[in-house]
């Protein structure tokens, strides 16, 4: 008698910790939606889309670079403004919107995919969640040439996260290029 009650137990036992490592399998499964954005958002960004650059070539006054950083173009931030909204919009704050154009990402990747010779595609992006900070994460990427897959740089950022309207949107990125 003491044996089957043993076995009984035993097998509960082992049933219950089967349960517990599904739960926990199931649980490291899931995604986590903000990151998936997360990534979605820096993935748009560091890709030099011809869209992308026809709209700073538009924009551009090939007789005036800008003073502040070389390589870079004045251009007009309305239509790369309009062209980004329509872009990302759903994917970023309005905050967050006005601070990618006035830290002039998107013309900085092109500037740097013209250096290049041509457009840019990231490759090997990672994003890792931050320690003690609330849907932030660290992301670092190579950024490559379409045609020959060559490094033409390293970046490296961060990207916080909130929910708005039901959506997760980035509310802040930093790019170090």
């Amino acid at each position: 008698m003491k044996s089957e009650s043993f076995r009984k137990q035993a097998l509960s036992l082992v049933l219950f910790f089967a349960a517990v490592a599904a739960v926990f399998a199931l649980t490291r499964l899931r995604s986590d939606p903000a990151k998936k954005q997360a990534e979605f958002v820096v993935q748009q960004l560091l890709s030099c889309s011809s869209a992308v650059e026809q709209a700073v070539e538009q924009a551009v006054d090939a007789a005036a670079p800008s003073g502040s950083e070389p390589g870079l173009a004045a251009a007009d931030t309305d239509g790369l403004y309009a062209f980004l909204q329509a872009q990302l919009g759903d994917a970023m704050t309005a905050d967050c919107l006005n601070k990618v154009m006035a830290n002039r990402l998107p013309t900085r990747i092109t500037a740097l995919a013209g250096q290049s010779g041509g457009k840019l595609t990231p490759a090997d992006l990672t994003l890792k969640k931050r320690a003690g900070a609330e849907n932030c994460y660290d992301f670092s990427a190579a950024l490559l040439t379409v045609t020959d897959s060559t490094a033409a740089a390293q970046v490296s950022g961060t990207i916080t996260m909130v929910k708005e309207d039901g959506r997760w949107k980035a509310s802040a990125i930093t790019l170090n290029l």
